[in-house]
């Protein structure tokens, strides 16, 4: 049985990728930056360790490294975009355990919401005419590049970091007033930010798993009530053709291998619009395998992980459309 270490388990894709690793043959490590007294999925690990924050640097990644020299772990899973950063950068220091994920340069364009936007723009010009229609990116420009002036003219705005995580540190701006208060407080923070305008539309993220012969599966999901940092709670899975094959096309233009989470904004003309590519799980991990498509175990597969040879994601996608709310219970974790 190898061994494979989730991190962030009080993350929403947490319950879903743990249970995958486990059917998939896995011994599942979990770690967290918290007590295992607040997470409930620290009760479905076969062994849970806290850990330091990403932002401790290298006491992270030492503290992961240890547990996985340890643990003689396999592969490691981070769930979350920090964690993911910190690892990525750091993957000879893991070693001989692998990071399952894109490879290193992959995940470096798609957390970079302005290179991996410049790239869909490339992607959308090479599209049949027809595929072009239906797909756009956004207009976006570096807020260092945008006057005041400017910025007023374009209200309604979206701003946003560069490399943001979550939906953490985004401003959706409809007011002169609260723009200055914005830019004012901005000017101290020292993050590089970007500007797009405020579109009207649904979210909608669509997984898909890349293979290493470059075969694609996607499943589109149109999120109708979500968090304030962006995970869906009730969604409507459906299917849409020239989507999912331009998803395709997103993933291997980036380089992708195994998971990835694209994110577009649904506009009412029925065009969408380019939000960003999450390389990792997403928290609506668990719509996509209620679906009846398991993510989880064919990312595993792309990488030969668990119980699966390395092999191609199934050529036919069985995902049928519904509707699917995620329902919160209470775990006992611990009996004082």
């Amino acid at each position: 049985m190898g061994t494979v270490i989730v991190t962030a388990i009080g993350s929403f894709s947490a319950g879903a990728v743990i249970k995958s690793c486990k059917e998939a043959g896995l011994r599942v490590v979990g770690t967290d930056i918290y007590p295992a007294e607040y997470l409930p999925e620290s009760r479905e690990v076969d062994r849970f360790v806290r850990v330091p924050r990403f932002d401790a640097g290298a006491a992270y990644v030492e503290a992961i490294r240890m547990l996985a020299e340890e643990e003689q772990a396999e592969g490691l899973l981070p769930l979350t975009d920090a964690e993911l950063d910190v690892l990525n950068g750091n993957r000879a220091a893991l070693s001989p355990a692998k990071l399952w994920t894109s490879p290193e340069r992959a995940v470096e364009t798609a957390r970079d919401k302005k290179k991996s936007t410049e790239l869909a723009e490339q992607v959308f010009c090479e599209l049949d005419p027809a595929l072009r229609k239906r797909v756009c990116t956004i207009p976006t420009k570096r807020l260092v590049d945008c006057p005041p002036d400017m910025l007023e003219r374009g209200l309604p705005l979206i701003l946003k970091p560069i490399d943001g995580r979550s939906s953490q540190g985004l401003y959706r701006i409809n007011e002169t007033q609260e723009l200055k208060t914005v830019l004012a407080a901005l000017k101290e923070s020292g993050i590089s930010y970007l500007v797009q305008p405020l579109l009207k539309g649904r979210v909608v993220c669509v997984d898909t798993v890349r293979d290493r012969l470059g075969g694609t599966i996607s499943i589109p999901r149109e999120e109708f009530l979500r968090t304030h940092n962006g995970a869906g709670l009730s969604v409507r899975v459906f299917r849409d053709e020239v989507l999912e094959r331009v998803c395709g096309r997103l993933s291997e233009a980036f380089g992708i291998l195994g998971t990835v989470n694209y994110e577009w904004i649904h506009a009412e003309d029925g065009r969408y619009f380019f939000l960003e590519c999450n390389p990792r799980f997403s928290g609506g991990t668990g719509f996509s395998r209620t679906a009846g498509f398991d993510v989880v175990k064919a990312h595993l597969s792309v990488f030969g992980a668990g119980n699966f040879a390395e092999s191609r994601v199934e050529p036919e996608n069985p995902v049928k459309e519904m509707w699917i709310a995620k329902k919160y219970i209470e775990v006992i974790t611990n009996r004082c």
